[in-house]
Parts: structure tokens; C-alpha cells; sequence
């Protein structure tokens, strides 16, 4: 449980300082990639080497049998990265805020108040719905109401569905920002 409650607390620095970052111009996606380049080495040396912080750090935010160490950190990077890259910043903003803020409410709200579970996974529906309700209200300071409510819906609504590479299950981290700015998007040329 401790675990759990550090790794949503690193989610929610990670995602808000990647924002704050990038709204007063520090952080750009050159550096952020170079970011996730020396995070992704740290991580596969971590396996072999006990570098005394990150070790630490690893410790904290790794799930069981979790490969690399630090996966979900890094999928987070790479989906900050990749929604920085693929739309405007004010979309790739809302998308990182939904993701910064809605998944782990949804986590913390369900296993604290959740009666009804969905489907076979750990997720409930009263968490999934504070969790939209969230990260709705954290785009909106990028976005208007319509725009971060249907992104915030339909990525956290695609986080029940498991999106699979080489038997490999692909982290929500990456799948949730993806999502929810491509709705946002995808809103905004048919709209």
C-alpha cells in the first residue's frame, strides 16, 4: 500500500512538473527526450547496479517483477514526449494533465470507495468517474469544457481495454495522453 501511494505521488510531481516546465519554456521535447534517454539507461543499469538515489527511487515507484525498473515512469516520459511532439501544446497539455491527474485519482477514489468493480481488473466504476471528473477539471486549464471532458471520458474508458505488442502489454501511461489528445484532436477538425 505504501507503494502504491508513493508511486500515484511520483505520477502526480512527474506530470505536473513536466507541465509547469514546459509552460514557462525550461523544458522543450529535445529535453525531455535526452530526459528519457538517460532515464531509460539509469533504469537498465539499475538491474545490475545499485545506483544509491535511483535505487531508491526505483524501489518506491517499481511494481512486482515489473521489467524494466521504473517501467511506468518511463511510459509516462514517452507519453509526454510523444503528445508534445504529435499535436499543439495546448492538446498535448490537457492530454498530460488528464493523465497527471485522472488515472491516479481513478486508482486512489476506487480502491478507497469503490463498490462496483468493472469487468475482471482492479478498477471500479465510482473511481473511474472521479477520476473523468478530475482529470476534466485539471484540462480545462488548457482546453474547453467539451474537448476535456470527452478526452478525459474516452482515455480513461480505454484503459480498461488491454492494447497488446509482442505479448507485451502497453502501460496506460502511454495509451491514456495518446488517446485524449487525439480526441481532442480529432474534435477540433470535425467540430
Amino acid at each position: 500500500m505504501k507503494n502504491k501511494a508513493i508511486r500515484r505521488i511520483i505520477h502526480v510531481f512527474t506530470g505536473i512538473s513536466i507541465i509547469l516546465l514546459i509552460v514557462y519554456n525550461i523544458l522543450n521535447t529535445r529535453l525531455l527526450f535526452y530526459f528519457l534517454l538517460v532515464s531509460i539507461i539509469l533504469s537498465l543499469l539499475s538491474i545490475k547496479i545499485k545506483i544509491p538515489v535511483i535505487h531508491k527511487l526505483v524501489l518506491m515507484y517499481k511494481k512486482e517483477k515489473e521489467m524494466p525498473p521504473g517501467r511506468g515512469f518511463l511510459f509516462f516520459i514517452l507519453g509526454s514526449l510523444l503528445v508534445l511532439k504529435l499535436f499543439p501544446q495546448d492538446i498535448a497539455l490537457a492530454s498530460i494533465a488528464i493523465l497527471t491527474f485522472a488515472d491516479p485519482a481513478s486508482h486512489l477514489f476506487g480502491s478507497l470507495l469503490g463498490k462496483f468493480k468493472i469487468i475482471d481488473n482492479n478498477k471500479h466504476v465510482e473511481g473511474t468517474i472521479l477520476g473523468i471528473l478530475i482529470g476534466t477539471l485539471s484540462a480545462l486549464f488548457f482546453v474547453n469544457f467539451i474537448e476535456a471532458f470527452l478526452a478525459c471520458s474516452i482515455a480513461m474508458l480505454a484503459e480498461y481495454l488491454e492494447f497488446r505488442v509482442a505479448n507485451n502489454t502497453i502501460d496506460d501511461n502511454l495509451i491514456i495522453p495518446l488517446i485524449a489528445g487525439t480526441v481532442i484532436y480529432l474534435l477540433r477538425l470535425w467540430v
